[in-house]
């Protein structure tokens, strides 16, 4: 297979990663993963959350297995909630689906033929600005197990908020 596969999340995000041109002849794997909010962990009973993590997780996983197996050098990337740098303890469920993506990646990223990167995007952010920067994560050859957030820098003042002084 050349060009770009879309498989995951339908929606805004997945619509604007199909029409739009693969970065170049490679084979380009993306994995849109954006469930919807699903609240805090302890308040989800534990079956809703082992599906929520099936429905995500799994085809990804999948998808990762059979772009490896099939000999062809395939560029990967994995567009998530900016849940998986920085958790949401208001929305525990998604952010343990997008971290266990994130850590998907990682191991994508060292397997033999992939190439895989992160692209965690909060909910605001409009659809063709996550297409444009899977585009350019897909055309890096160089670029390899990186995260970029897409968040407009929420997480980064989140995190600043959240130290103790003297940190």
């Amino acid at each position: 297979m050349r060009g770009r596969q879309v498989i995951g999340t339908d929606g805004p995000v997945a619509r604007a990663l199909r029409e739009q041109p693969p970065a170049g002849e490679r084979v380009e794997l993306v994995v849109v993963a954006l469930p919807a909010p699903a609240g805090p962990v302890g308040a989800l009973p534990s079956g809703d959350l082992a599906a929520l993590v099936d429905a995500t997780l799994t085809p990804a996983i999948a998808a990762l297995r059979a772009a490896a197996g099939d000999g062809e050098p395939t560029r990967v990337a994995i567009v998530c909630p900016a849940s998986a740098v920085l958790p949401d303890h208001r929305d525990g469920a998604r952010s343990v689906v997008a971290a266990g993506l994130a850590m998907l990646a990682e191991v994508a990223a060292a397997t033999p033929g992939l190439a895989a990167n992160v692209v965690a995007v909060a909910d605001d952010v409009p659809p063709h600005e996550v297409a444009e920067a899977v585009g350019f994560a897909l055309a890096q050859p160089s670029l390899n197990g990186a995260t970029i957030r897409l968040d407009g820098g929420r997480d980064a003042a989140l995190a600043a908020e959240t130290r103790a002084e003297g940190d």
